[in-house]
């Protein structure tokens, strides 16, 4: 085997073993809970401050003059 060859076997090791490791992490954490939630949060109505921007007051940029 040639230098080229070890050094992608190298590297492809490396980002399976990265990637296996993101993906407990992930798991572990609950990151893939409740994968749904998101896009309802994002619909819902201002009432929910989890979150979220705030629209901007009067006298700011982007605020409305009254």
């Amino acid at each position: 085997m040639d230098e080229g060859t070890i050094a992608l076997t190298v590297m492809t090791g490396l980002l399976l073993i990265s990637f296996i490791g993101l993906l407990v992490w992930g798991i572990r954490t609950g990151q893939f809970k409740n994968v749904e939630e998101p896009k309802y949060r994002m619909l819902g109505g201002d009432d929910n401050d989890e979150g979220g921007a705030k629209p901007p007051k009067a006298g700011q940029p982007g605020g409305e003059e009254k």
